[in-house]
């Protein structure tokens, strides 16, 4: 587990927009204790800080967003803002954006370029416990709490570092609009699965899914059946894993029962299987934090995963 530093920010989401509703933000730094927490309880789990230097964080934004994009967030004051520039295309912007949610975007980004550097120093698991999340920001925009992507940052630290192609698996319930474009310029050194719930409206009206030849993008039009989705996410783990070196999950806990922006109902053990299937790749595994705000069902969640993945604790 590479944990995020937070350094006394405050750097709480403040609101996000759904449709025509205003919401109170949920995306806190409250998120990552409980997330930790559930970590830790599991004796197979060791935490370490993210470690990776400035200029490697720099050479990853800098391949990833445009110079627009991250002067835009560079010059974020204190206050909270919209963007319009950022909004994502065809869509209203949905968050506001100010310095503490840039510092705290960029420690996420170390993060998660930290725990892909632990699959390059040879170890086989790493999960970035890190915040805001990341995969609605694209090479030119942000939404959904996400201002810089931190599992496209992973994976080019993984392209760089010669573990490649990556096949990148993102179970959230939000399609990864951010990641999509990103993984796309990649060409053939990375591959996008996405399972999530149906409408998508984080994308223009009439684009059409998946968006690019090396995405696969399966929608739930109801809250699936948990053995059901295990099913797709088995049968995108065995596509990606016939053609990777490496693989990137993007992980939502925003599929949980309770959530404040979900409307699945999933429990512990689903995220339990999802450790065993992706142990029975046996490739190495990078996970990234994504979505997940309902606090309660964060530790059980992440303790189970963890358990899945690693085999159950001892008795």
């Amino acid at each position: 587990m590479v944990e995020q530093r937070t350094d006394g920010l405050d750097a709480n989401s403040v609101w996000i927009r759904e449709g025509d509703v205003r919401l109170e933000g949920q995306d806190c730094d409250a998120r990552l204790m409980a997330l930790r927490v559930g970590l830790r309880r599991h004796f197979g789990v060791r935490a370490v800080g993210a470690a990776a230097a400035d200029e490697e964080v720099e050479r990853a934004l800098v391949a990833l967003h445009g110079a627009g994009h991250l002067a835009a967030l560079a010059a974020a004051g204190e206050e909270p803002a919209v963007m319009p520039e950022l909004a994502p295309p065809g869509l209203e912007p949905d968050i506001p954006v100010n310095a503490a949610l840039v510092a705290a975007a960029r420690e996420a980004v170390r993060t998660a370029i930290s725990a892909a550097d632990r699959l390059l120093e040879g170890d086989r698991y790493a999960y970035a416990v890190c915040r805001p999340p990341g995969h609605h920001a694209g090479p030119d925009f942000i939404g959904g709490y996400c201002y810089l992507n931190n599992a496209a940052a992973a994976v080019q630290a993984l392209r760089e570092g010669g573990l490649a192609p990556v096949g990148v698996l993102d179970l959230d319930l939000h399609y990864p609009n951010g990641t999509s474009e990103l993984v796309e310029r990649m060409g053939g050194d990375a591959t996008l699965h996405s399972l999530h719930a149906a409408p998508v409206t984080n994308v223009a009206a009439g684009t059409e899914l998946p968006r690019a030849p090396r995405e696969r993008a399966h929608a739930f039009a109801a809250a699936p059946d948990p053995t059901a989705y295990l099913a797709e996410v088995e049968a995108s783990l065995a596509e990606l894993a016939a053609s990777s070196a490496a693989l990137v999950v993007s992980l939502g806990y925003d599929t949980a029962e309770g959530d404040p922006h979900g409307s699945w109902h999933f429990g512990p053990e689903v995220f339990a299987g999802i450790g065993r299937l992706l142990a029975a790749t046996e490739l190495p595994v990078c996970v990234v934090q994504e979505g997940g705000y309902a606090l309660e069902a964060l530790a059980p969640c992440s303790h189970a995963f963890a358990a899945g993945l690693l085999g159950e604790d001892p008795v």
